[in-house]
């Protein structure tokens, strides 16, 4: 009798000492609607202007239209109704534009489902489907120095202030840009979207 009231106890112990192991391990989400808890503390890199370092509004400087307003693509406006928006134009073969290619790919890892990534890959291989091929070669409207267009071909869309207003930030590289400086406009764009959208 003894035997079994204490094998009771032991089991209940072990009960209580596991409901509270485990519920000090499950995570916290409460930081902010999307879990995205490293915004928490978060200040972001890049800001207004019309430098190399900057979200730009208007078309930047070194640009054929620099200073002009930008009549962004439908299907970016659209997607910025959701979420913020990353492309990268290539093609699968080019040897150049691999590295920001996949640079994009792996970021889209982590942060895929706090943005829209798009992988606009006009390959050698002739495979790219009409819908891909049309954002591609619209996608070089925001070549940041105009013709003639390179690739890798990358772009960032956000939702920024601007004097008060809500506006679309915007930034575009030709070539490679470093994975930790890439990161930190990703970041900008999450977080300036998530400051700025009415969702």
């Amino acid at each position: 009798m003894k035997n079994k009231r204490s094998y009771g106890i032991a089991i209940s112990l072990f009960i209580v000492a596991s409901f509270v192991l485990l519920s000090g391990c499950t995570s916290d989400n409460s930081n902010n609607s999307n879990g995205q808890s490293w915004m928490n503390n978060y200040t972001p890199v890049h800001s207004i202007g019309t430098g190399s370092d900057n979200f730009w509004i208007n078309f930047p400087i070194g640009n054929p239209s620099a200073g002009q307003s930008v009549q962004h693509l439908i299907w970016i406006t659209e997607d910025l109704e959701e979420k913020p928006v990353v492309f990268v134009c290539h093609r699968t073969g080019c040897a150049s534009c691999t590295p920001q290619a996949d640079r994009i790919k792996a970021l889209r890892e982590t942060y895929g489902e706090e943005a829209i990534f798009y992988d606009l890959d006009d390959d050698y291989a002739g495979t790219a489907t009409p819908d891909i091929l049309e954002k591609y070669y619209n996608a070089f409207y925001y070549d940041p120095n105009g013709e003639p267009n390179y690739i890798a071909l990358t772009g960032v869309y956000t939702l920024i202030k601007d004097g008060g207003e809500v506006k679309i930030g915007w930034h575009s590289w030709e070539g490679n840009v470093a994975d930790a400086e890439m990161e930190t406009w990703i970041k900008d764009v999450i977080y300036y979207y998530n400051m700025n959208s009415e969702k």
